[in-house]
Protein backbone atom coordinates (compact mmCIF):
# COMPACT_ATOMS: atom_id res chain seq x y z
CA UNK A 1 0.00 0.00 0.00
CA UNK A 2 1.27 3.16 -0.94
CA UNK A 3 2.27 5.37 1.63
CA UNK A 4 0.41 9.06 1.92
CA UNK A 5 2.93 11.06 3.55
CA UNK A 6 2.13 15.11 3.16
CA UNK A 7 -1.65 14.45 2.69
CA UNK A 8 -1.63 17.75 4.04
CA UNK A 9 -0.25 19.41 1.11
CA UNK A 10 1.66 22.63 1.34
CA UNK A 11 0.93 24.99 4.13
CA UNK A 12 2.15 28.14 4.18
CA UNK A 13 1.89 28.42 8.34
CA UNK A 14 4.25 26.72 10.85
CA UNK A 15 4.61 22.89 11.15
CA UNK A 16 4.91 22.97 14.90
CA UNK A 17 3.72 20.47 17.07
CA UNK A 18 2.76 20.09 20.57
CA UNK A 19 0.07 22.24 21.32
CA UNK A 20 -4.01 21.54 20.39
CA UNK A 21 -5.56 18.59 21.65
CA UNK A 22 -9.44 17.72 21.56
CA UNK A 23 -11.75 20.36 19.64
CA UNK A 24 -11.10 23.56 22.55
CA UNK A 25 -8.43 25.38 24.52
CA UNK A 26 -6.87 26.65 21.69
CA UNK A 27 -6.65 30.32 23.62
CA UNK A 28 -6.72 32.37 20.27
CA UNK A 29 -8.59 35.58 20.94
CA UNK A 30 -9.80 35.27 17.26
CA UNK A 31 -11.42 32.89 14.58
CA UNK A 32 -9.23 31.41 12.64
CA UNK A 33 -9.30 31.08 9.12
CA UNK A 34 -8.03 28.12 7.24
CA UNK A 35 -8.41 27.41 3.47
CA UNK A 36 -7.86 24.06 1.39
CA UNK A 37 -7.26 24.79 -2.19
CA UNK A 38 -7.92 22.00 -4.37
CA UNK A 39 -6.29 21.36 -7.74
CA UNK A 40 -6.62 18.61 -10.66
CA UNK A 41 -10.16 17.22 -10.48
CA UNK A 42 -12.74 18.44 -7.56
CA UNK A 43 -13.69 16.04 -5.39
CA UNK A 44 -17.12 14.07 -5.32
CA UNK A 45 -18.04 15.42 -2.13
CA UNK A 46 -16.42 17.10 1.02
CA UNK A 47 -17.03 17.66 4.67
CA UNK A 48 -15.81 19.29 7.57
CA UNK A 49 -15.32 18.95 11.65
CA UNK A 50 -15.14 21.86 13.70
CA UNK A 51 -13.72 20.74 17.06
CA UNK A 52 -15.81 17.41 18.30
CA UNK A 53 -18.34 18.85 16.28
CA UNK A 54 -20.18 16.30 13.69
CA UNK A 55 -18.96 15.94 10.16
CA UNK A 56 -21.38 18.16 7.37
CA UNK A 57 -21.02 18.62 3.90
CA UNK A 58 -19.21 21.45 2.64
CA UNK A 59 -18.84 23.32 -0.56
CA UNK A 60 -16.23 24.44 -2.71
CA UNK A 61 -16.27 27.99 -4.04
CA UNK A 62 -13.86 28.11 -6.96
CA UNK A 63 -12.12 25.56 -5.99
CA UNK A 64 -11.69 26.59 -2.64
CA UNK A 65 -12.90 25.67 0.50
CA UNK A 66 -12.58 27.87 3.44
CA UNK A 67 -13.46 27.33 7.46
CA UNK A 68 -13.59 29.28 10.02
CA UNK A 69 -12.16 27.87 13.80
CA UNK A 70 -14.11 29.65 16.41
CA UNK A 71 -11.61 31.50 19.33
CA UNK A 72 -11.17 28.52 21.51
CA UNK A 73 -11.40 25.41 19.33
CA UNK A 74 -7.88 24.70 17.86
CA UNK A 75 -8.78 20.92 16.10
CA UNK A 76 -10.36 20.48 12.52
CA UNK A 77 -10.59 17.79 10.06
CA UNK A 78 -11.28 17.85 6.33
CA UNK A 79 -12.69 14.89 4.42
CA UNK A 80 -13.46 14.40 0.57
CA UNK A 81 -13.59 11.73 -1.65
CA UNK A 82 -12.26 12.16 -5.12
CA UNK A 83 -14.29 10.90 -8.47
CA UNK A 84 -13.94 7.63 -9.44
CA UNK A 85 -10.80 7.38 -11.24
CA UNK A 86 -10.12 4.92 -14.34
CA UNK A 87 -6.75 4.28 -15.35
CA UNK A 88 -6.28 2.66 -19.04
CA UNK A 89 -6.86 -0.32 -18.42
CA UNK A 90 -10.47 0.10 -17.29
CA UNK A 91 -9.35 -0.53 -14.18
CA UNK A 92 -11.10 2.10 -11.37
CA UNK A 93 -10.42 3.52 -8.39
CA UNK A 94 -12.21 5.07 -4.94
CA UNK A 95 -10.17 7.59 -2.60
CA UNK A 96 -11.20 9.26 0.24
CA UNK A 97 -8.69 10.95 2.77
CA UNK A 98 -9.32 13.04 5.72
CA UNK A 99 -7.15 15.17 7.08
CA UNK A 100 -7.25 15.78 10.65
CA UNK A 101 -5.06 19.09 11.61
CA UNK A 102 -4.87 21.88 14.71
CA UNK A 103 -4.96 25.50 13.40
CA UNK A 104 -0.87 25.32 14.73
CA UNK A 105 -0.19 23.37 11.60
CA UNK A 106 -0.76 26.41 9.67
CA UNK A 107 -3.56 27.89 7.61
CA UNK A 108 -3.56 27.22 3.99
CA UNK A 109 -2.93 24.16 2.18
CA UNK A 110 -3.38 22.58 -0.96
CA UNK A 111 -5.03 19.46 -2.07
CA UNK A 112 -6.37 17.78 -4.89
CA UNK A 113 -7.44 14.61 -6.78
CA UNK A 114 -6.06 13.04 -10.16
CA UNK A 115 -8.65 13.28 -12.80
CA UNK A 116 -8.75 10.71 -15.68
CA UNK A 117 -7.12 11.61 -18.10
CA UNK A 118 -7.61 12.50 -21.92
CA UNK A 119 -5.11 10.92 -24.05
CA UNK A 120 -4.01 12.20 -27.76
CA UNK A 121 -1.72 10.67 -30.07
CA UNK A 122 1.72 12.30 -30.30
CA UNK A 123 4.60 11.16 -32.97
CA UNK A 124 7.63 11.42 -33.12
CA UNK A 125 11.23 10.15 -34.17
CA UNK A 126 14.65 8.84 -32.32
CA UNK A 127 18.04 8.47 -32.71
CA UNK A 128 19.77 6.96 -29.96
CA UNK A 129 22.55 5.58 -32.28
CA UNK A 130 25.23 7.47 -29.75
CA UNK A 131 23.98 5.74 -26.42
CA UNK A 132 26.15 2.49 -25.76
CA UNK A 133 23.87 -0.44 -24.03
CA UNK A 134 20.81 0.80 -25.61
CA UNK A 135 17.85 -1.96 -25.93
CA UNK A 136 14.90 0.14 -26.14
CA UNK A 137 13.48 3.58 -26.27
CA UNK A 138 10.73 4.38 -24.13
CA UNK A 139 7.87 7.46 -24.35
CA UNK A 140 4.71 7.38 -22.17
CA UNK A 141 4.00 3.41 -21.74
CA UNK A 142 5.82 2.40 -25.08
CA UNK A 143 8.77 0.45 -25.52
CA UNK A 144 10.25 -0.30 -28.65
CA UNK A 145 13.39 -2.15 -29.46
CA UNK A 146 16.46 -0.04 -30.69
CA UNK A 147 17.88 -1.07 -34.15
CA UNK A 148 20.47 1.21 -34.57
CA UNK A 149 18.09 3.07 -37.37
CA UNK A 150 16.03 5.75 -36.61
CA UNK A 151 12.74 4.42 -34.91
CA UNK A 152 9.48 6.57 -35.84
CA UNK A 153 7.10 6.58 -32.50
CA UNK A 154 3.03 7.18 -32.61
CA UNK A 155 2.17 6.78 -28.26
CA UNK A 156 -1.18 7.86 -26.46
CA UNK A 157 0.17 10.68 -24.26
CA UNK A 158 -1.99 13.10 -21.90
CA UNK A 159 -3.65 15.85 -23.75
CA UNK A 160 -2.48 19.00 -23.01
CA UNK A 161 1.11 20.22 -22.50
CA UNK A 162 2.76 17.54 -20.12
CA UNK A 163 6.40 17.17 -20.20
CA UNK A 164 7.52 14.10 -22.12
CA UNK A 165 10.85 11.96 -21.53
CA UNK A 166 12.46 10.60 -23.92
CA UNK A 167 14.10 6.93 -22.61
CA UNK A 168 17.17 5.32 -23.98
CA UNK A 169 16.64 1.93 -22.12
CA UNK A 170 18.95 -0.83 -21.24
CA UNK A 171 18.20 -4.77 -21.96
CA UNK A 172 16.44 -4.67 -17.98
CA UNK A 173 14.13 -1.52 -18.98
CA UNK A 174 15.71 0.85 -16.92
CA UNK A 175 17.12 4.36 -18.36
CA UNK A 176 20.92 4.94 -19.62
CA UNK A 177 19.97 8.06 -21.07
CA UNK A 178 17.18 10.78 -21.14
CA UNK A 179 15.69 13.94 -22.49
CA UNK A 180 12.96 16.09 -21.15
CA UNK A 181 10.50 17.46 -23.75
CA UNK A 182 8.97 20.23 -21.82
CA UNK A 183 5.88 21.42 -22.71
CA UNK A 184 4.89 19.69 -25.66
CA UNK A 185 1.47 20.19 -27.60
CA UNK A 186 -0.83 16.26 -27.52
CA UNK A 187 -1.85 15.49 -29.66
CA UNK A 188 0.52 16.63 -32.47
CA UNK A 189 4.06 16.33 -33.51
CA UNK A 190 7.09 16.19 -30.28
CA UNK A 191 10.40 18.60 -30.50
CA UNK A 192 8.61 20.27 -33.46
CA UNK A 193 8.29 17.49 -35.99
CA UNK A 194 12.62 17.14 -35.58
CA UNK A 195 13.91 14.04 -34.68
CA UNK A 196 15.07 13.49 -31.14
CA UNK A 197 18.97 13.21 -31.33
CA UNK A 198 20.87 11.64 -28.22
CA UNK A 199 24.16 12.42 -27.56
CA UNK A 200 26.41 11.26 -25.12
CA UNK A 201 26.01 14.04 -23.01
CA UNK A 202 22.63 12.70 -22.19
CA UNK A 203 24.11 9.49 -20.82
CA UNK A 204 22.72 9.14 -16.95
CA UNK A 205 25.96 9.53 -14.31
CA UNK A 206 26.25 6.43 -11.83
CA UNK A 207 25.90 7.98 -8.12
CA UNK A 208 26.71 6.01 -4.60
CA UNK A 209 24.46 5.30 -1.76
CA UNK A 210 26.09 4.43 1.78
CA UNK A 211 23.60 3.47 4.80
CA UNK A 212 24.18 3.68 9.25
CA UNK A 213 23.43 1.02 11.01
CA UNK A 214 20.53 -0.94 10.81
CA UNK A 215 17.91 -1.80 13.34
CA UNK A 216 18.40 -5.49 14.72
CA UNK A 217 17.00 -7.52 12.73
CA UNK A 218 16.54 -5.61 9.33
CA UNK A 219 19.19 -7.43 7.06
CA UNK A 220 17.70 -6.16 3.50
CA UNK A 221 17.64 -2.69 2.02
CA UNK A 222 15.74 -1.58 -1.68
CA UNK A 223 16.29 1.57 -3.26
CA UNK A 224 14.13 2.70 -5.77
CA UNK A 225 15.11 5.75 -7.37
CA UNK A 226 13.13 8.49 -9.49
CA UNK A 227 13.10 12.18 -10.85
CA UNK A 228 10.08 14.58 -10.78
CA UNK A 229 9.76 17.45 -12.95
CA UNK A 230 8.14 20.85 -11.95
CA UNK A 231 5.58 20.04 -14.63
CA UNK A 232 4.64 16.19 -12.56
CA UNK A 233 6.77 13.86 -15.39
CA UNK A 234 7.71 10.86 -13.47
CA UNK A 235 10.97 9.18 -14.46
CA UNK A 236 12.03 5.96 -12.65
CA UNK A 237 16.03 5.45 -12.59
CA UNK A 238 16.23 2.73 -10.98
CA UNK A 239 14.70 -0.13 -8.25
CA UNK A 240 16.53 -2.86 -6.11
CA UNK A 241 19.74 -1.59 -6.53
CA UNK A 242 20.68 -0.62 -2.84
CA UNK A 243 24.75 0.52 -3.39
CA UNK A 244 23.68 3.42 -6.24
CA UNK A 245 21.54 5.05 -8.67
CA UNK A 246 21.82 6.80 -12.00
CA UNK A 247 20.97 10.53 -11.50
CA UNK A 248 19.99 12.38 -14.96
CA UNK A 249 22.34 13.98 -17.11
CA UNK A 250 22.73 18.03 -15.97
CA UNK A 251 21.41 19.63 -19.19
CA UNK A 252 17.95 17.69 -18.24
CA UNK A 253 17.39 19.62 -15.13
CA UNK A 254 15.09 23.00 -14.50
CA UNK A 255 14.50 24.77 -11.54
CA UNK A 256 11.48 23.17 -9.70
CA UNK A 257 12.32 19.45 -10.89
CA UNK A 258 13.51 17.44 -8.03
CA UNK A 259 14.87 13.60 -7.24
CA UNK A 260 12.75 11.15 -5.16
CA UNK A 261 14.96 8.19 -3.14
CA UNK A 262 12.82 5.80 -1.73
CA UNK A 263 15.09 3.68 0.49
CA UNK A 264 13.04 0.60 2.66
CA UNK A 265 14.69 -2.11 5.24
CA UNK A 266 12.94 -5.08 5.36
CA UNK A 267 13.68 -8.62 7.58
CA UNK A 268 12.02 -8.63 10.74
CA UNK A 269 9.74 -11.21 11.87
CA UNK A 270 7.33 -9.84 11.04
CA UNK A 271 6.94 -9.39 7.31
CA UNK A 272 4.28 -6.11 7.79
CA UNK A 273 7.27 -3.87 8.99
CA UNK A 274 9.37 -2.47 7.53
CA UNK A 275 11.72 1.04 7.82
CA UNK A 276 11.48 3.77 4.80
CA UNK A 277 13.55 6.62 3.85
CA UNK A 278 12.50 9.55 1.52
CA UNK A 279 15.16 12.00 0.62
CA UNK A 280 13.89 14.84 -2.08
CA UNK A 281 16.65 17.02 -3.14
CA UNK A 282 16.89 19.21 -6.65
CA UNK A 283 20.96 17.77 -6.57
CA UNK A 284 22.26 14.61 -7.48
CA UNK A 285 25.02 13.00 -6.08
CA UNK A 286 26.29 10.96 -2.97
CA UNK A 287 23.89 10.01 -0.49
CA UNK A 288 23.93 8.67 3.06
CA UNK A 289 21.05 7.81 4.68
CA UNK A 290 20.31 6.90 8.59
CA UNK A 291 17.71 4.41 9.76
CA UNK A 292 15.37 5.17 12.49
CA UNK A 293 14.42 2.61 15.52
CA UNK A 294 12.22 -0.24 14.64
CA UNK A 295 8.17 -0.43 15.20
CA UNK A 296 6.19 -3.73 15.38
CA UNK A 297 2.41 -3.20 15.20
CA UNK A 298 0.22 -5.79 15.08
CA UNK A 299 -2.79 -4.19 13.02
CA UNK A 300 -6.18 -2.76 14.78
CA UNK A 301 -8.58 -5.58 15.85
CA UNK A 302 -11.32 -5.97 13.11
CA UNK A 303 -14.39 -3.63 13.16
CA UNK A 304 -16.15 -1.50 10.27
CA UNK A 305 -14.59 1.22 11.86
CA UNK A 306 -10.97 0.65 13.33
CA UNK A 307 -8.89 2.20 15.67
CA UNK A 308 -5.21 2.08 15.21
CA UNK A 309 -3.05 2.45 18.14
CA UNK A 310 0.60 4.04 17.98
CA UNK A 311 3.15 3.49 20.55
CA UNK A 312 6.30 4.22 19.11
CA UNK A 313 9.04 6.03 21.20
CA UNK A 314 11.55 6.41 18.31
CA UNK A 315 10.42 10.34 17.11
CA UNK A 316 9.38 11.49 21.01
CA UNK A 317 9.68 15.79 21.15
CA UNK A 318 10.19 15.71 17.31
CA UNK A 319 7.51 18.34 16.47
CA UNK A 320 6.92 17.40 12.76
CA UNK A 321 5.75 13.98 12.68
CA UNK A 322 1.97 12.65 11.14
CA UNK A 323 0.35 9.33 11.77
CA UNK A 324 -1.24 7.95 9.35
CA UNK A 325 -3.94 5.45 8.77
CA UNK A 326 -4.94 3.54 5.70
CA UNK A 327 -7.37 1.19 4.84
CA UNK A 328 -8.01 -0.70 1.40
CA UNK A 329 -10.49 -3.07 0.34
CA UNK A 330 -11.32 -4.43 -3.43
CA UNK A 331 -7.66 -4.66 -4.35
CA UNK A 332 -7.09 -6.62 -7.91
CA UNK A 333 -10.98 -6.48 -8.62
CA UNK A 334 -12.47 -4.03 -10.88
CA UNK A 335 -12.81 -1.61 -7.99
CA UNK A 336 -10.25 -0.52 -5.38
CA UNK A 337 -11.46 1.24 -2.58
CA UNK A 338 -8.34 3.33 -0.34
CA UNK A 339 -9.46 5.57 3.13
CA UNK A 340 -6.62 7.21 4.06
CA UNK A 341 -6.34 9.27 7.34
CA UNK A 342 -3.53 11.55 8.01
CA UNK A 343 -3.50 13.08 11.84
CA UNK A 344 -1.25 15.75 13.34
CA UNK A 345 0.46 16.00 16.74
CA UNK A 346 -1.76 19.14 16.96
CA UNK A 347 -4.54 16.80 16.38
CA UNK A 348 -3.99 14.36 19.00
CA UNK A 349 -2.61 16.35 21.83
CA UNK A 350 -0.95 13.39 23.53
CA UNK A 351 -3.28 10.89 22.49
CA UNK A 352 -1.51 8.27 20.48
CA UNK A 353 -4.46 6.45 18.55
CA UNK A 354 -6.08 7.40 15.83
CA UNK A 355 -9.77 6.09 15.14
CA UNK A 356 -11.37 5.50 11.70
CA UNK A 357 -13.75 9.11 10.96
CA UNK A 358 -17.44 8.22 11.03
CA UNK A 359 -18.85 9.64 7.80
CA UNK A 360 -22.02 7.68 7.56
CA UNK A 361 -24.04 11.20 8.37
CA UNK A 362 -22.68 13.00 4.74
CA UNK A 363 -24.48 11.14 2.04
CA UNK A 364 -21.49 10.11 -0.98
CA UNK A 365 -18.64 8.77 1.20
CA UNK A 366 -17.76 5.23 0.94
CA UNK A 367 -19.60 2.71 2.70
CA UNK A 368 -18.08 0.54 5.23
CA UNK A 369 -16.68 -2.91 3.34
CA UNK A 370 -19.24 -5.51 3.80
CA UNK A 371 -19.02 -8.62 5.80
CA UNK A 372 -16.76 -11.04 4.75
CA UNK A 373 -14.58 -8.49 2.51
CA UNK A 374 -10.59 -8.87 3.09
CA UNK A 375 -9.49 -5.05 4.21
CA UNK A 376 -6.00 -4.60 3.55
CA UNK A 377 -4.72 -1.88 6.58
CA UNK A 378 -1.00 -0.03 6.98
CA UNK A 379 0.00 1.97 10.18
CA UNK A 380 2.64 4.48 9.27
CA UNK A 381 4.32 7.31 11.03
CA UNK A 382 6.19 10.11 9.50
CA UNK A 383 8.93 12.64 10.62
CA UNK A 384 10.34 14.76 8.46
CA UNK A 385 7.83 17.99 6.63
CA UNK A 386 4.69 16.19 6.76
CA UNK A 387 2.74 19.28 5.59
CA UNK A 388 5.18 19.24 2.40
CA UNK A 389 5.63 22.59 0.36
CA UNK A 390 5.17 22.47 -3.58
CA UNK A 391 8.32 20.91 -4.26
CA UNK A 392 9.45 19.20 -1.61
CA UNK A 393 12.55 18.76 -0.13
CA UNK A 394 14.74 17.11 2.85
CA UNK A 395 14.25 13.83 4.21
CA UNK A 396 10.82 12.10 5.08
CA UNK A 397 11.10 9.40 7.83
CA UNK A 398 8.73 6.51 7.85
CA UNK A 399 7.97 3.32 10.44
CA UNK A 400 5.00 1.46 8.74
CA UNK A 401 3.39 -2.20 10.01
CA UNK A 402 1.21 -3.39 7.18
CA UNK A 403 -1.63 -6.44 7.22
CA UNK A 404 -5.02 -7.68 6.47
CA UNK A 405 -8.27 -8.47 8.31
CA UNK A 406 -11.77 -9.93 7.44
CA UNK A 407 -14.56 -7.66 7.78
CA UNK A 408 -16.81 -8.79 10.86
Amino acid sequence: MACVAGCGGSSSGSNNGGGGGGGGGGGNSNPTTVTYTFTGAAPAVVATQIGAGKYTQATLQSGKLTMTIPSGTTNYSVAFLCPTFSDENDLSSNTEQVIQAGTLDGTSFSEGCTATPTYGNATVQVDASAIPGAYFLQIGEVDLPWSTSVIDFSVGLPAGTPDVPVLVNNDDLLPVAAKILRSQPVPGALNGGNTIVFAASDELVPESVSYGTFPSGFTAVSLVASYETANGAEITLSYDNPVGYPAMPASAYQAGDYYILDIAAFGPANTGEFIQVKEFTSSAGPQSFTFPAAWSYAGPTAAALPTFNYDYTGFSGKADVLLNANLEWGRGTAVDNFLGVATSQNYLGGSTSIETPDLSGVPGFLAPPASGTTVNWAAFITQGNPFRTATPSGTEVFVQNNGSYTEP
